[in-house]
């Protein structure tokens, strides 16, 4: 089993590659209506990891989870409005990669209301199942247990693409 913080030191993950419906790494919009669950910065390596839950996204059907995982990170920009709950699934209702200078940009627009953005060297996005998903938990009403069996680990885990700017004309 792998875990989200296996992905932030991850190096050599290449010999996974396959492409999946819609490239988020490149192509606007591919991640419509996941929903982002989790982010975690390993300031020590400026690494970045984004859990998304992938069963209601309207592009990616490889797996139940995704985590974008960005290495030399420059930048990281949170914005969200006040919320009624404690906790929100993230649900992304716009997403615009870019990559250009050898760097690889990223702006997420979610509900509710809240956007994302990162700057950073290369970018990989890595889908999978984790077992036992078997209901998308709500958020205002279930557990942690429940919540927490959903966060953080990714079983069978496939790299579904690779984005490296550094590679770029």
């Amino acid at each position: 089993m792998i875990i989200v913080e296996d992905l932030l030191a991850a190096d050599g993950a290449r010999g996974y590659a396959a492409r999946p419906e819609m490239d988020p790494l490149t192509e606007e919009d591919a991640l419509l209506e996941a929903q982002l669950l989790d982010v975690r910065f390993d300031v020590l390596r400026s690494t970045l990891a984004l859990l998304f839950e992938l069963r209601l996204a309207l592009q990616l059907r490889e797996g139940n989870t995704g985590v974008l995982v960005a290495h030399g990170v420059r930048q990281c920009v949170w914005s969200a409005h006040p919320r009624a709950t404690d906790k929100t699934a993230w649900t992304v209702v716009g997403s615009v990669p870019h990559a250009e200078n050898r760097l690889f940009t990223l702006k997420l627009a979610l509900l509710p209301y809240a956007n994302f953005g990162l700057i950073a060297t290369s970018a990989a996005l890595y889908t999978g199942d984790v077992p036992g998903m078997v209901e998308i938990p709500d958020y205002v009403e279930d557990d942690e247990v429940t919540i927490g069996h959903h966060q953080g680990r990714v079983g069978q885990l496939g790299l579904a693409v690779l984005s490296d700017p550094r590679g770029l004309p």
